[in-house]
């Protein structure tokens, strides 16, 4: 199979509206990731609208921020597809099946995502489905956001579809149908910080509704008192990203990095058995500081 002058190895990934594949790029002799949408996509007015995001979508320029090499319309097939860096590594999602990550790495991978996201919305792009799935931590530690603008692109000419993305990272203004904005991505990578302090997803419920419903009207408790091992300071920062109100949240992802990133260095002092002195407990957490 070949798409535009790529030739497609094997298939790495599908989702509802796309799949990825693999691929090699004979002009430059590299391997490249290649998004595959529907040429449904490419229909009427939606050919031009593809063209348009993706190029704003490829001028983003960020170290956390995969890369976008190409785009185009396959012509035999009208398949619109994007041509990104090809990396070795492990979703989030698979990593956070094995539990909850250690407070210092869950804030720097969360503050690099933060920051990621600032140079986007500044140029008026919204990521719209942040959640473990679309951020890929590489083989070296590394991070990298993938999907940038792509549950939008996907969007296009599905009116029956409002709602997209994975219902326990929806934001209360997602769910409602009004218009979504930086914060919108905030409380996303929020819900998301929630789940590697904690292994376990603030809103999670067994149906739909219980989840829209959870994310309307229910607060989830501290990180701390999920994971005694998190200082509680840290619950203050999470609760912040999960406000109903977007009025009420961090007012963009620069600040919230700016939180975060300070956790990210700092050593934090392991439980004290409550069955020791107040002398004990006083001297372990003086040396832990």
């Amino acid at each position: 199979m070949q798409v535009g002058r790529y030739q497609v190895i094997d298939v790495i990934g599908a989702g509802a509206n796309s799949k990825v594949v693999r691929a090699h790029d004979p002009m430059i002799g590299r391997i490249v990731a290649i998004k595959l949408f529907s040429p449904a996509l490419a229909q009427g007015a939606g050919r031009d609208r593809f063209l348009q995001e993706a190029r704003v979508v490829g001028q983003l320029s960020h170290p956390c921020v995969v890369t976008l090499h190409d785009m185009g319309i396959d012509e035999p097939t009208q398949t619109p597809y994007l041509v990104m860096e090809f990396m070795e590594g492990q979703p989030l999602d698979k990593i956070l099946a094995k539990g909850s990550i250690p407070l210092p790495r869950a804030c720097a991978w969360t503050g690099e995502i933060a920051s990621a996201l600032h140079v986007a919305h500044r140029r008026g792009v919204i990521h719209g489905d942040i959640k473990p799935a679309n951020i890929l931590i590489l083989d070296d530690g590394r991070v990298k956001l993938t999907d940038f603008g792509m549950a939008r692109l996907a969007s296009h000419d599905k009116k029956d579809t409002p709602l997209l993305g994975t219902p326990a990272y929806w934001c209360p203004e997602q769910i409602l149908g009004r218009p979504q904005d930086a914060r919108s991505d905030i409380f996303s990578l929020g819900v998301v910080l929630y789940e590697m302090a904690t292994g376990k997803r603030p809103f999670d419920s067994d149906s739909l509704q219980g989840i829209c419903t959870r994310v309307l009207s229910s607060k989830p408790l501290p990180v701390s008192q999920v994971n005694p091992s998190v200082p509680t300071a840290f619950d203050a920062i999470v609760a912040k990203t999960l406000e109903k109100d977007p009025a009420h949240r961090h007012q963009s992802a620069d600040l919230l990095a700016t939180e975060l990133y300070p956790l990210a260095r700092r050593k934090i002092a392991p439980p004290v058995p409550q069955h020791t002195s107040f002398r004990e407990r006083a001297t372990r957490l003086l040396r832990s500081a």
